[in-house]
């Protein structure tokens, strides 16, 4: 999509959130729990309850917070992570009638915000929809709700990495969108030209050059598939092409300060 190519600089300066005492070193989701958690009524993780807030910009959400509203949005009707939300296609055709090479065109805004706010009804913890409507209420001057933007992707973000170390096959992180993976990536500054299933549900991106050391990294994607979808396991691990690597990637908005 066109608005990949403004997603690397600008998620790569998301920095990630320390831990919170509730989640002090990364686990797995425990989806038993959570499910428990979020349709109990009595509890603090009552999931109509927490979204509201979510929705509110609550800054007081927590990181185990946030552990139950990203993979509790599992259980919820709206999680369909083999289709593709109807407002995807809008957001990219406008941001191709960009012709600013530093940004997004001020007279773009309104289109965006409109259909962004749409797509982020379907996928409300959508990494790539939350970074633009922070970029877009900043360059609007609106600073109040671009941190409450801010803060939903930098706590998504410290959901997913609080589910393992995304170093090894045993400790991956857990997303629930294929999107997940490379805005993942992105936000790190790195880059997948290969991949490989190397078990059943856990995929490896090899990275050509080393990010923080590291040669690649894991992701369990399994639950995207468990909604219905059917996957051959690999008998041996294979590499595939990236169809989002975006050589341009890191020449673009080089100028923006965010």
């Amino acid at each position: 999509m066109a608005y990949r190519i403004y997603l690397a600089i600008l998620l790569s300066t998301v920095a990630f959130t320390v831990f919170s005492q509730e989640t002090s070193v990364p686990a797995p989701p425990d989806y038993k729990r959570i499910e428990a958690g979020t349709l109990n009524l009595s509890s603090k993780y009552y999931y109509p309850h927490l979204f509201k807030r979510y929705i509110e910009g609550d800054s007081t959400l927590n990181l185990d917070d946030y552990r139950h509203l990203y993979y509790g949005f599992v259980f919820d009707d709206r999680y369909k992570p083999l289709e593709q939300t109807p407002y995807a296609d809008s957001i990219a055709l406008t941001l191709q009638q960009n012709i600013d090479p530093r940004g997004i065109s001020p007279e773009l805004y309104a289109s965006l915000e409109r259909q962004l706010c749409g797509a982020l009804e379907d996928e409300p913890f959508n990494m790539s929809y939350l970074n633009l409507m922070t970029y877009i209420s900043q360059m609007k001057g609106d600073l109040e709700r671009a941190g409450q933007y801010s803060r939903k992707l930098n706590m998504v973000k410290s959901a997913i990495t609080s589910s393992g170390t995304g170093l090894s096959k045993d400790s991956p992180w857990h997303v629930l969108y294929r999107s997940d993976e490379s805005d993942m990536l992105n936000s790190l500054g790195a880059r997948s030209t290969r991949r490989m299933y190397v078990t059943f549900d856990v995929e490896y991106f090899h990275l050509p050059v080393k990010n923080n050391g590291h040669r690649g990294y894991y992701f369990n994607n399994g639950m995207i598939y468990s909604k219905g979808a059917k996957k051959e396991s690999p008998s041996k691990p294979r590499f595939e092409f990236n169809p989002k690597y975006n050589p341009r990637s890191s020449k673009q908005l080089r100028n923006i300060n965010y």
